[in-house]
Parts: structure tokens; C-alpha cells; sequence
């Protein structure tokens, strides 16, 4: 593995939730000022300001534009201002940006900020963008496509292929919620769950039952990168970016047939592999293994791709209390979109956000002992869009 270029060294984050009250500028600003101060440097040393698209909001994205978030800050020495988007993988995409900055030299410090308010929409309206997002306007949505119709057929196909039962599936969501119960800003944080709740809530699309599926949310969170360099001079223990890789394959997942839908672990591993190369690492060696995962089955194929079990058998893992506190594979420890809640782009950024506080020692209850080395996923909605980065609060080899 070559030395890591950048890292991580401070976060914040805000309670995820229905908060009326609350604007989207001001997540910005709360969470640009606890990643700050969590960093533990000066904010005239942050030299670039980088922002998520806020989905269905454009006041937000033209503050950003413009650059009302430095100066409300008081980053006086800020070089550069930027927006981008790119659905879940978002939290991806906006990273590299912040590395082609630092390692262009414009700045030497980078906040990264997403904030999302979903509440100030209607229920008519929020189901409405969501049912067409990631389907196709001309082939799918005519035809009475939704995102969870969609989402349900790919349910069916991958437990129809791997003997994954519908309780298994179901305790996905259970296990979600078990983080999420030790996650002060989780939406679900006081609420347990039950595979038998989760199987008797409303159906929203057979097989998917309401606790199945993702809440729209009001949050935000943000984090500072700099170079790996800068980081071991000003951060006690650094996140260390080790290594990454990406793919994307196609829009429409309706374009497969229902067997190939159970086997996308076969177009994600691959994609797990090369990240786990570039970081020196294995599965074995990873603490923690943090999914974006918007529907309990999506959890499922990507835990099928890590190398932590044989592909089909994820749902047994987790049915065994396995991915579970306590269990010998943590995953996702921040209750994942269906239990912390759904913030858009921004699914992605708190994934990411836990993954670095974990290794920071920084999660309170939810913090997984002795945790070195974690796998982080994103993607886009359409499943045809992954990530993977591995993360470490060490580099492998060097001490």
C-alpha cells in the first residue's frame, strides 16, 4: 500500500429528527462549528468550505453558492467555495473534491458540511420526489414505478435466490435499531424493535413493511480534511483516508432480470476488494464495517460482498445477533437511514461521520472497544453506484 495522502481529524453533528423550528443554514452553522472545534484548530486556518446540494431546497444551495457559510463563520482566510451532489454517494464525491483542493495547495484545511430539512415539505410532496428519484422518467415512472416498489422487488429476488427468510430481512432492522438506541442523534434513538413489529407494520409494497423502510429527516453533519501530514501535527488520533475505490454500472435496476437483482454482490465485491487492497488490509482486519443502507436488503448484498461471509448468508449473520452491540461484526453502529434517519444526500455523510468517530474513540455508548480499522460504504440510490473506503486510525505497517 502507498502512505495515505489525507485524513479526518474532527466532526460534527446535529440530533436527526422532524425539527420545524430549525433552518437548513442553521444545521450548517451549528455542525461547521462543532467539526471545527472537534478538530481542535483555528477556523482561519480552514482555506475551503465545501457544501452538499440540499435535495428539493434552492434558497439553502444558493446560500452556499455564495458563500454565506464561511463569513457566518468567520473563515476569513477561506480561498474557495463549493457545492456538488450526487445522491447518496454524495459524502463520496464531496471528498474528493476536498482532496483535489488540499492537494492543489489552495488551502490547507477543508470543511465539508451537509445539512437537510425535509419537514418543511409536505408528506404529498416528500413521497412524490422519492417515488420518482432513481427510477426511470420515461420507461419506469409512466408504469407506476415508486422507489419502494422497486426496492421490494429487489427484497423478493435476493431472498427467493439465497433462502434469506423475511425475518432475517426484518432483523436488519432490529439490529439498526439496537445502534441506534445508543446513538444520542438518532431519530429512533428511545424507541426498541422487535422482528415481530417490524413483520406487522403496515405493508408499503410486499414484501416491505413500513419499519422496513427509511423516514425522511431533518439533520446535518460536517467533518475537516486535511493532508495526512497536517494531521499528525495538529489531531491526537487522525483518521487516515487508507484506501478507496468506486464503480458504477447503470441507472435502472428494473433493466435486471429478478435472479441477477440477488447477485449484486458480484458486481460489489470486487469493487470491496480493490479498496481492501490499496489499504494493505483484509476483512479480517477490520473493526467495523458501516453500510448506507436505505432498505434492510441493501444491507444484506453489500454485507454479502465484504468478505465477512459467505454471499446469501448475511441474513443468518445478522439473525444470530452477529452484526448486532456486542456481536463480532459491528455494522453499521449509527442505526443506518432506517432507524437514525433518513437525511437525503446526507445518509452517506452520517456514515461516514460515525465511522470516523468510532475510530476517534469518540462514540459514547454505541463506541465499538478497541476499534482500529473500518469499511465504509456509499452509493448512489439506484444501487448501480458503490463505494467503498477503508479508514484507519493507523497505518498499517508504519508503527
Amino acid at each position: 500500500m502507498s502512505t495515505p495522502e489525507f485524513a479526518i481529524i474532527g466532526t460534527g453533528e446535529v440530533p436527526c429528527g422532524i425539527y420545524p423550528g430549525r433552518s437548513e443554514f442553521e444545521i450548517a452553522y451549528r455542525v461547521a462549528k462543532m467539526a471545527i472545534e472537534d478538530a481542535g484548530i483555528s477556523k482561519d486556518r480552514i482555506g475551503g468550505v465545501l457544501a452538499a446540494a440540499h435535495i428539493m431546497g434552492s434558497e439553502f444551495n444558493t446560500e452556499m453558492f455564495f458563500g454565506r457559510l464561511p463569513e457566518a463563520i468567520g473563515a476569513r482566510n477561506c480561498r474557495v467555495t463549493a457545492t456538488t451532489v450526487s445522491g447518496g454517494a454524495s459524502s463520496f464525491s464531496i471528498r474528493k473534491t476536498a482532496e483535489g483542493i488540499l492537494r492543489s495547495g489552495e488551502a490547507d484545511y477543508v470543511l465539508v458540511v451537509h445539512a437537510q430539512r425535509f419537514s418543511q415539505f409536505s408528506p404529498n410532496e416528500q413521497v412524490t420526489y422519492f417515488a420518482h428519484a432513481g427510477s426511470d422518467l420515461e420507461w419506469e415512472v409512466p408504469y407506476g414505478m415508486t422507489y419502494n416498489a422497486l426496492a421490494a422487488m429487489m427484497t423478493q429476488g435476493y431472498m427467493e435466490y439465497t433462502g434469506t427468510t423475511l425475518e432475517q430481512v426484518a432483523g436488519v432492522c432490529v439490529a439498526c435499531r439496537r445502534w441506534a438506541n445508543l446513538q444520542s442523534n438518532a431519530m429512533f434513538r428511545d424507541k426498541p424493535l422487535t422482528v415481530e413489529e417490524v413483520l406487522k407494520s403496515r405493508v408499503v409494497a410486499y414484501p416491505l413493511t413500513a419499519l422496513m423502510c427509511n423516514v425522511l429527516a431533518d439533520g446535518g453533519s460536517a467533518f475537516v480534511m486535511t493532508t495526512a501530514e497536517n494531521a499528525r501535527k495538529v489531531c491526537r488520533k487522525p483518521v487516515y483516508i487508507l484506501g478507496e475505490a468506486s464503480e458504477f454500472s447503470h441507472r435502472t435496476v428494473t433493466r435486471f432480470k429478478v435472479k441477477e437483482m440477488s447477485r449484486l454482490h458480484e458486481f460489489y465485491a470486487p469493487v470491496a476488494r480493490r479498496a481492501y487492497e490499496r489499504a494493505g488490509l483484509g476483512p479480517t482486519d477490520m473493526d467495523i464495517f458501516e453500510i448506507y443502507g436505505s432498505y434492510p436488503f441493501a444491507s444484506l448484498l453489500v454485507m454479502d460482498s465484504l468478505g465477512i461471509v459467505e454471499p446469501g448468508r448475511s441474513g443468518a449473520l445478522v439473525e444470530a445477533g452477529e452484526t448486532s452491540p456486542g456481536g463480532k461484526y459491528p455494522v453499521s453502529t449509527n442505526g443506518e437511514a432506517m432507524s437514525f434517519g433518513h437525511t437525503g444526500t446526507g445518509c452517506g455523510f452520517a456514515i461516514l461521520v460515525e465511522s470516523v468517530r468510532q475510530l476517534q474513540g469518540k462514540a459514547g455508548k454505541a463506541q465499538v472497544e478497541g476499534a482500529r480499522f473500518c469499511i465504509e460504504n456509499c452509493g448512489g440510490g439506484a444501487f448501480m453506484d458503490i463505494h467503498f473506503t477503508v479508514l484507519g486510525n493507523e497505518v498499517p505497517g508504519r508503527y
